[in-house]
């Protein structure tokens, strides 16, 4: 049997899932730079590489990104600069592996530029800042896909420096699972130094301990990554969700966080697109459900909206963020129509011809929403 020991292994639906999503969203991600960056080169920063396949998949998230960054350049063209690829890797046999699968793939070798380097992430990030060219050293768009085996290795302070540069965006794997036992296991796992690097400083001693049942600091791991990720000057989106196999098991969560709300919005677009009725589902751990963008949960995120803000009047933007980080809307109007024929908001615009229950985008400049005192239970 393969396992994770080995050069390769076999995916899981989960993972295939995983780097299929990847993919599709970098699709995007490259041609929309492509088109609106000015020419400036685009960064991929894959942080723990892997050998580029599975016994399973021919195609890791290596290869994917390549993938997808010549699909963009076929329709962007010269629009976008150099598109530079980095794959770090610390593990010998993986990462020559890696390199013999970047060498079979075909692809726009004059523009996509692709950057093997063998090492931790962190002692990759390290070399990558002081190499020419580097992404540190210019405003180029970059996206880094964070995806270690386990609950070390990955640093909140890389974390914080790539989104600290204004066109970056991340997706992590956030081993929260791993992340609690080494909290339950105390001293005897070196609990407070691997915390202290997993969050970036000791502000989880004042919400996290070991007497907590794993389910819990399970959720409370992901709720305090995901504050200490807003608390970035200017991340202002930040998504977290589970993946689970088709048993409904839990694995681990991905957190996806960018400065603009394009990113989330085309993120989650990619996700609900994606077929979750086989082996593999995408989950809110807040809501009672199997799976994530169905119909039958659309309830629970109105309620949760409407006891958000209740009692308050708030812009459209206020409630657009808040549906886009917290639910699985992807635009606030999922949840303002059926609350405002409910009669349980109302809805004051500029806008002089806007119809009731509609939320187009000239009516949202200067709009305020109103919500009825006193949340109610979902």
């Amino acid at each position: 049997m393969s396992s994770k020991t080995t050069t390769i292994w076999k995916a899981e639906p989960h993972t295939i899932a995983k780097v299929e999503m990847l993919g599709k969203y970098l699709r995007v991600w490259f041609e929309i730079l492509g088109r609106t960056s000015g020419g400036r080169d685009l960064w991929y920063i894959d942080g723990f590489a892997g050998p580029g396949e599975y016994e399973n998949y021919p195609n890791g998230s290596p290869v994917v990104a390549v993938k997808a960054a010549d699909d963009a350049l076929r329709v962007v063209g010269d629009r976008i600069g150099a598109v530079h690829c980095v794959f770090i890797e610390e593990k010998r046999d993986r990462f020559k592996h890696l390199q013999e699968r970047l060498a079979r793939e075909k692809y726009d070798a004059s523009k996509i530029h692709c950057h093997t380097i063998r090492g931790t992430f962190v002692d990759g990030m390290t070399r990558l800042r002081a190499s020419t060219p580097s992404p540190f050293s210019s405003s180029a768009p970059t996206f880094g896909f964070l995806d270690p085996f386990g609950p070390e290795g990955l640093p909140f302070a890389l974390v914080k420096e790539l989104l600290s540069r204004p066109t970056c965006e991340v997706m992590i794997n956030l081993d929260s699972d791993g992340v609690g036992r080494i909290l339950k296991a105390g001293e005897w796992a070196k609990h407070i130094e691997r915390l202290n690097e997993t969050f970036g400083d000791s502000s989880w001693e004042s919400e996290l301990h070991a007497g907590m049942p794993l389910h819990i600091a399970i959720v409370k791991v992901v709720e305090l990554y995901k504050r200490k990720l807003f608390g970035l000057p200017g991340v202002r989106y930040c998504f977290s969700f589970e993946m689970r196999s088709g048993k409904n098991t839990f694995d681990y969560h991905l957190v996806f966080a960018s400065q603009h709300k394009l990113g989330l919005e085309k993120m989650k677009e990619v996700m609900k697109g994606m077929d979750q009725t086989g082996t593999y589902c995408f989950s809110d751990g807040n809501v009672s459900q199997t799976l994530l963008f169905t119909e039958a949960d659309e309830p629970a995120y109105i309620e949760r909206v409407a006891n958000r803000f209740a009692g308050l009047e708030v812009s459209y933007e206020d409630v657009n963020d808040f549906a886009l980080n917290e639910t699985g809307f992807i635009r606030a109007k999922q949840a303002l129509t059926p609350l405002e024929k409910a009669g349980r908001i109302k809805v004051s615009t500029p806008c002089s011809d806007r119809k009731r229950f509609t939320y187009p985008d000239r009516a949202i400049l200067g709009m305020k929403i109103s919500f009825e005192e006193g949340p109610r239970n979902a």
